[in-house]
């Protein structure tokens, strides 16, 4: 029985291995009372087999960050890779993933969240689960004239009109993209 274990444990990481989260380019939306993001996700199959399972998004909720709102869900430039939403909770969202073999595709995420508070926080350091950092990382912070930012995740690459940008090649998350603010 435990080699039974054993063996489903290894083919399991195996099938795993094959995905691979090769980067993700974000443009967060900071409204007064709301947080939207809208992302593009790459992943990729390096197996010579399909590759379907769940994949989970998680989405931090509490008390002044208010429950995730789904707004897109789609592969983008690719009729070969298939998406599907399983179930959407407090903590994010679950969906299978299925991409043919030796193939890449592209996640288009949106989700908005309601904001009671002077935070907003994205949770980027879930990613370094996939044990390798990112190819490219890019990350977009539009903020509405009505409130003025208090605290970035990052030092400072680039401001222009309301918008900060962050570029990273090799990029491994160390802290959570957080962002704090109040009104002008």
């Amino acid at each position: 029985m435990k080699r039974i274990l054993l063996l489903c444990i290894l083919l399991w990481i195996g099938f795993c291995a094959a995905l691979s989260f090769e980067a993700e380019e974000l443009q967060f939306t900071l409204k007064p009372g709301s947080w939207e993001v809208d992302g593009l996700f790459y992943f990729a199959n390096y197996a010579e087999t399909t590759f379907s399972g769940p994949i989970f998004f998680p989405v931090p909720v509490d008390s002044l960050s208010l429950v995730p709102e789904l707004l897109t869900l789609e592969i983008t430039e690719d009729s070969a890779a298939k998406c599907k939403l399983i179930s959407q909770s407090r903590a994010g969202f679950s969906f299978n993933l299925e991409i043919p073999d030796l193939h890449f595709c592209t996640l288009h995420l949106v989700y908005r969240q309601e904001l009671k508070g002077d935070t907003a926080t994205y949770l980027i350091t879930s990613a370094r689960a996939w044990g390798q950092p990112f190819e490219y990382a890019s990350y977009d912070l539009r903020v509405d004239p009505a409130l003025q930012i208090t605290e970035l995740p990052f030092p400072l690459q680039e401001y222009n009109d309301n918008c900060y940008h962050w570029e990273n090649l090799d990029f491994t998350p160390d802290t959570e993209f957080r962002v704090r603010f109040a009104p002008r």
